[in-house]
């Protein structure tokens, strides 16, 4: 019989607000007068580091991390914001195992919402 991986309970929120969450160090950095796709932008960057750190803790596979780390190369800024955000990741959002899947800015009236699909690291290959 072989036995399988026991994979984790996902957290009762909405992927939507904790991904908003996480990125908000992000978003403050570029302002509350920032564009829509300058707010994509951050998004995809905390996108990238969001999945890189699920990818390692839940599946222990570090190939994400590896080409985020090899992405930023020397650039030393970059890369204590990097580590930054993977410790909020971390500390603030450890229990919450979803990958970020697609996500969206949608204009609703004068207000933007944003729509993000969560994945089971598990199923992805």
């Amino acid at each position: 019989m072989t036995r399988t991986k026991p994979r984790p309970d996902f957290p009762d929120r909405k992927i939507s607000e904790t991904f908003l969450h996480f990125a908000e160090p992000l978003l403050d950095a570029i302002g509350s007068h920032a564009t829509p796709p300058q707010v994509n932008q951050a998004l995809k960057v905390a996108f990238t580091v969001w999945n890189a750190v699920v990818f390692e803790d839940a599946n222990g596979d570090s190939w994400a991390m590896d080409m985020l780390h090899s992405t930023i190369g020397e650039n030393r800024e970059l890369a204590a914001f990097v580590g930054q955000l993977i410790a909020r990741k971390r500390n603030l959002f450890g229990d919450d195992h979803r990958l970020v899947g697609k996500f969206e800015l949608i204009q609703e009236g004068e207000e933007w919402r944003l729509r993000v699909d969560a994945c089971d690291p598990h199923s992805v290959k």
